[in-house]
């Protein structure tokens, strides 16, 4: 019996100390939550209005997008993630509903279990023929009317290698036509694909995002003179909302 390691889990096995931990601050109970302004811009607006909705997050990492989500008043919000050591960052900071193990075998247990599935920076670690498996487990996981919601990496920005590349464990990326085929593929009848702008919270941030327009229209720009066309996605990330159809 092959019992051989595939090279994802032996990084996953010190991802926190290993690779998060020299990205990001250390979270604490004080800076938990610190892109709750984001993630209500990026993520408010396909969310289940129902408070009462079953929620999972897949690769959930440290569990703070969960603990934004029940902050709302979302008590049915789950997460899972393979890193051991993520999980017991979420548990040291009190994040309830986390719990370590393979997505997929979570989905697999789900069976229309819930009104949205959450991946926030999770498909880019698959490969293809992964991503089609999870994206089949999500359709048949989510309930009639059920959302799916991911952010990714996008494929079209000029600056994708800096994300593609930044994670040993990132497998590949995604653009707007992509992800629409694959989603569309999986069985989701309605797609929302839109690009991760900058989020205005702040002096600092309005300045970030007037400059940040003016630069996407040279890059549109470029593109006109180059391809005839303007349009596409720009940003390093896109996220995507797909629905499932209620059955009738």
């Amino acid at each position: 019996m092959n019992t051989k390691k595939d090279y994802r889990d032996e990084l996953y096995g010190v991802y926190a100390s290993g690779h998060t931990s020299h990205l990001y601050r250390e979270e604490t109970a004080e800076t938990i939550g610190s892109e709750q302004p984001a993630w209500a811009a990026y993520f408010g607006g396909v969310l289940p209005r129902d408070k009462r909705a079953r929620i999972l997050d897949i690769g959930c990492g440290t569990g703070s997008f969960v603990y934004w989500l029940q902050g709302l008043g979302y008590a049915n919000a789950t997460g899972i993630d393979v890193s051991k050591e993520q999980v017991a960052i979420a548990e040291k900071l009190g994040i309830t509903n986390i719990r370590e193990g393979d997505l997929r075998e979570a989905l697999k247990a789900a069976a229309s279990g819930y009104d949205a599935i959450v991946a926030r920076d999770v498909l880019e670690h698959f490969k293809k023929e992964e991503v089609l498996e999870i994206l089949k487990l999500v359709f048949l996981a989510l309930a009639p009317g059920g959302v799916f919601i991911a952010q990714t990496l996008n494929g079209e920005s000029p600056f994708v290698g800096r994300l593609r590349y930044g994670d040993f464990t990132h497998e590949t990326c995604f653009t707007k036509s992509s992800m629409e085929q694959i989603l569309s593929w999986a069985g989701f009848s309605r797609v929302s694909i839109r690009p991760q702008d900058p989020v205005v919270h702040g002096f600092v941030s309005f300045v970030r995002s007037a400059l940040f327009v003016f630069a996407k229209y040279c890059l549109r720009g470029y593109l006109l003179l180059e391809t005839g066309s303007s349009g596409g996605i720009l940003t390093q990330n896109l996220i995507a909302a797909a629905w499932k159809e209620n059955q009738r």
